[in-house]
C-alpha cells in the first residue's frame, strides 16, 4: 500500500502539478486540499460497499447479574440502605424485584446506599427485600460504523440473537402483557457510547453469557504501515489506506478536478467504473449455476434445524 504522501505524490505527478516533499502540515494551499480530499476519497469509498478490510468480530462478554437488599416505599422511584453497596451499578442496568414494574432502570445512583430508578414502585413499602441488577446495555466497539447484518448470536445457547426490533416492538415487550420469549432480542438505542441493548435483561444468568455480532469499522487508515494502530483519517504522511490506494488516487484527481470547474466527468466514471470492478471482486462470489440447484452434501444451516432434535424427550416420532 501507498503511504499518504506516496499518494498525494502520484496525484500531483498525473496532474502535472509540482510533488510535494510532505503533506500533513504542509502550508502550500494545493497539498493541503489535496490532503482533505483524500480523507473525503476514503470516507465515500468506505461507504461504497460491505468491504472486508472493514468487518471485524465484536465479542461481548454479559456479565452476572448483581444481587442486593434493599428498602422501597409505595410510589416512591428511591431504594435505599442497599446492602452492600451500589457499586458497579449505573444507567445500564435494569431492575428487578418485589413491587417494580417490568423494564425499571436504574436512573441515578445516589450514594453508596442509595439509588433512584426510572418508575416508581407500586407494592407496598419493603424493607430488606432483594433486588436483582441485570446489565442489559453495552456499548459498540469506538470504531463502530454499522452492524453485518444477522451476525447476532448467543454462543453460549448457540442461537441466535432475534431482532434489531424496532421501537414499537420493543416497547410492546418491555411494556405489555406478552414480555418474554424463547429467545433474546436485541435493538441500537441513542446516540451515546452504550447503545446495544439486550432484552430480556440477563436477570437468569448464573455464569457469563457470551454474544458475538459482526460491523464494518470507521477506521479505514493503517497509522503509520505498522499494522498495530488503525484510524479513521490520514493524520501523518507515513500512513497508508487499508482501501484500495489506486482508488484514492482516482477520487482525489476526480474531486479535485471538479473543484476547479474543469470537465471532471470522464475522471469520474473512471473512479465509478473502478471501484464497481472492487466491489465486485472483494471477499469472492460463489458459482451460480443454470441448471437445478443440488443440495449440499455438507452440514450446513439449509439443512441443520437451530433446535428441537428429535430424540428422547424431544417428541421424537419413533417414541423412543
Amino acid at each position: 500500500m501507498l503511504t499518504l504522501l506516496q499518494i498525494v505524490q502520484a496525484v500531483q505527478g498525473e496532474l502535472g502539478l509540482p510533488q510535494s516533499t510532505s503533506v500533513v502540515g504542509n502550508t502550500d494551499a494545493t497539498t493541503t486540499q489535496m490532503f482533505n480530499l483524500a480523507n473525503r476519497v476514503l470516507d465515500d469509498l468506505r461507504r461504497d460497499n460491505r468491504w472486508t478490510a472493514m468487518q471485524f468480530e465484536y465479542d461481548l462478554i454479559v456479565s452476572t447479574p448483581i444481587t442486593v437488599t434493599g428498602d422501597t416505599t409505595q410510589n416512591s422511584a428511591v431504594i435505599q440502605n442497599i446492602s452492600p453497596s451500589t457499586a458497579g451499578l449505573d444507567m445500564n442496568y435494569a431492575i428487578s424485584g418485589p413491587g417494580l414494574l417490568q423494564d425499571a432502570r436504574v436512573k441515578t445512583v445516589d450514594s453508596s446506599t442509595q439509588l433512584t430508578m426510572t418508575m416508581e414502585s407500586v407494592g407496598d413499602n419493603l424493607t430488606g427485600g432483594t433486588f436483582l441488577f441485570g446489565r442489559d446495555t453495552y456499548p459498540v466497539p469506538s470504531d463502530f460504523d454499522f452492524f453485518n447484518n444477522d451476525t447476532m448470536w448467543d454462543r453460549t445457547n448457540q442461537w441466535r440473537l432475534l431482532g434489531p426490533d424496532s421501537p414499537q416492538i420493543d416497547q410492546w415487550h418491555r411494556s405489555g402483557i406478552v414480555s418474554t420469549g424463547p429467545r433474546r432480542h436485541w435493538r441500537k438505542l441513542g446516540p451515546y457510547a452504550s447503545t446495544f441493548r439486550l432484552w430480556p435483561a440477563p436477570f437468569e444468568i448464573a455464569s457469563p453469557l457470551q454474544l458475538v455480532f459482526e460491523y464494518l469499522s470507521l477506521n479505514a487508515v493503517n497509522v503509520n504501515g505498522a499494522g498495530t494502530t488503525f484510524a479513521q483519517y490520514f493524520t501523518s504522511d507515513t500512513d497508508t489506506p487499508l482501501l484500495d490506494d489506486q482508488a484514492i488516487i482516482m477520487g482525489i484527481k476526480w474531486m479535485f478536478w471538479e473543484i476547479k470547474g474543469f470537465n471532471s466527468l470522464p475522471m469520474q466514471n473512471r473512479y465509478v467504473d473502478y471501484v464497481s470492478k472492487l466491489a465486485a471482486r472483494d471477499a469472492g462470489a460463489p458459482t451460480l449455476t443454470m441448471v437445478r440447484r443440488v443440495a449440499p452434501i455438507y452440514l450446513s444451516p439449509a439443512n441443520v434445524q437451530d433446535g428441537n432434535w428429535p430424540g428422547p424427550g424431544n417428541n421424537s416420532p419413533s417414541g423412543a
